[in-house]
């Protein structure tokens, strides 16, 4: 069985690509993310990240960590998302983003949502606006209000392009693709700000309503 999301060449401005996700294949039966057509629960995606941001699990595997490189991150972020998936709680509080934004994200939260969409910590130093060695003292420790909104938006814009292609890798290459729908920008250069996200959400929540082309 393959899922398949075709990605429109005037939305994109590339070639149109056919992304494939074989059932069994690259991840364990149940692992893949269903095509989402006729638009993306927010809320639902809200709910799933924070589950995942707060797995203590999670953030003690980053934390021993000998060596931090975002791919190995990655793995561990992605296993965790899989995890986390089936498990959304079926009415979400949308309350909730806003009272842990202002508590604070755990530190790892920079780490894990750098992985989801950068490959190098030089990329996601440049995203936040923080050495490394910053990023590193933050761990163990609760994110500023700043810091745990950008680290959200980063997770939140590839989980929802998740969402509507069905695959992970296919919403990392998303977020690193220049968009004629964005202004020729790449979704990773616009949520820098909340505004930029605003575009991006709305425009993955065009594609979902539209279905596969």
């Amino acid at each position: 069985m393959i899922r398949r999301a075709i990605i429109h060449e005037q939305s994109w401005k590339i070639p149109i690509a056919v992304i494939g996700v074989a059932v069994g294949a690259e991840a364990e039966p149940g692992q893949e993310i269903p095509w989402v057509s006729g638009g993306v629960d927010s809320a639902s995606i809200d709910a799933w990240l924070l589950a995942v941001l707060d797995d203590e699990e999670l953030r003690q595997q980053v934390r021993q960590l000998k060596k931090v490189e975002l791919a190995t991150v990655w793995q561990l972020t992605r296993s965790f998302l899989v995890l986390r998936h089936s498990r959304v709680p079926a009415h979400p509080d949308p309350l909730e983003v806003h009272r842990r934004l202002i508590a604070g994200l755990a530190g790892e939260s920079l780490l894990v949502s750098s992985s989801m969409f950068l490959d190098t910590l030089s990329e996601a130093e440049g995203f936040f606006e923080l050495s490394f060695k910053t990023i590193k003292s933050r761990l163990g420790r609760a994110l500023d209000t700043a810091a745990s909104e950008r680290a959200m938006r980063g997770a939140r814009a590839t989980l929802t392009a998740a969402e509507v292609f069905g695959d992970f890798e296919a919403a990392r290459t998303y977020m690193h693709t220049p968009n004629y729908a964005l202004g020729g920008h790449t979704p990773a250069e616009l949520i820098k700000t909340s505004a930029g996200e605003r575009i991006v959400l709305n425009e993955l929540q065009t594609q979902a309503e539209g279905g596969p082309l």
